[in-house]
């Protein structure tokens, strides 16, 4: 299986991810909601891991899903909070600039330099970033532009997107020091364990009766640990730039999955923003 239909696959399951946390966060306090999550997914992960093999670890194991892990809380934080204050179709999108970022990022941690047409591909995915932001309310041409930092859920996203451009890299280390499966699933671990002490602090007595749906851990777990091993595995194929900016696809699963399942509104010319952001991350990861 090529790392493109890998990385494909991620996508899917990455926006699949997404959509089960805005549905359950409704229900489920977010820390909560967040450790049980990444727990149940590092459960599942190393018991593969074990009918596998658990493999040796590199020197850099440790430091590097010390560091991802403590930036994914940082972004959980910020996508949890900004799922809640805006719809999925409009926050997803703002991923699509983790590719962008990635140029730089993955050059000073990896040594990885993607084609020169991602400058293409940048444009695109600002153009795209623009027309997702537009609407029969806004009057001039930067009203767009100002709507990102008006719109705090929209923002949120963007420095997650800004994170992730970090922790791609230093997973793709954890793979290369240990293997696709076991090396997620001790970043998920470190994780989970750390939103479940955050949920110990910040959540009163009566939140605690959320544990009580544990069983609305297991699609968001099932489908971020399909996210990190197809993605994984393509780390080992391809560089992280492009990787990335394929799974960036999740994006119009996302606008897709967020007209479906919470009935948003504008579906349509979201779409045809998130398509041509996706245009550009595809400019970056295939020329």
């Amino acid at each position: 299986m090529s790392w493109l239909l890998l990385a494909i696959l991620g996508a899917f399951f990455d926006a699949s991810y997404y959509a089960f946390i805005k549905r359950f966060l409704e229900d489920v306090d977010r820390f909560i909601l967040a450790s049980g999550t990444f727990l149940n997914a590092s459960l599942f992960l190393f018991l593969l891991a074990y009918l596998n093999g658990i493999p040796a670890t590199g020197p850099a194991f440790y430091d590097s899903v010390l560091i991802t892990g403590s930036l994914n809380v940082l972004a959980a934080l910020l996508y949890f909070e900004a799922l809640k204050q805006t719809d999925l179709s409009l926050s997803i999108p703002m991923i699509s600039f983790t590719p962008v970022f990635l140029i730089l990022t993955s050059f000073l941690v990896l040594r990885e330099i993607p084609s020169p047409s991602g400058a293409v591909g940048i444009v695109l995915i600002v153009l795209g970033s623009y027309v997702l932001h537009t609407g029969k309310d806004k009057g001039t041409f930067f009203d767009p532009f100002k709507n990102i930092f008006r719109n705090k859920g929209v923002l949120y996203m963007l420095l997650v997107a800004f994170l992730y451009s970090i922790t791609a890299n230093f997973d793709k280390r954890v793979v290369q020091n240990s293997d696709p499966i076991f090396g997620s699933s001790m970043i998920f671990l470190f994780i989970g364990v750390s939103f479940l002490v955050i949920s110990m602090v910040k959540a009163p007595r009566s939140r605690m009766k959320s544990w009580k749906n544990i069983y609305k851990f297991l699609p968001p777990g099932a489908a971020i640990s399909m996210a990190a091993v197809t993605i994984n595995f393509a780390f080992t194929m391809q560089i992280v730039p492009y990787v990335i900016s394929i799974k960036r696809l999740s994006i119009v699963f996302s606008v897709l999955l967020g007209g479906v399942m919470f009935r948003e509104r504008d579906i349509s010319r979201r779409s045809i923003g998130a398509l041509i952001m996706l245009a550009g991350a595809a400019l970056i990861a295939l020329f």
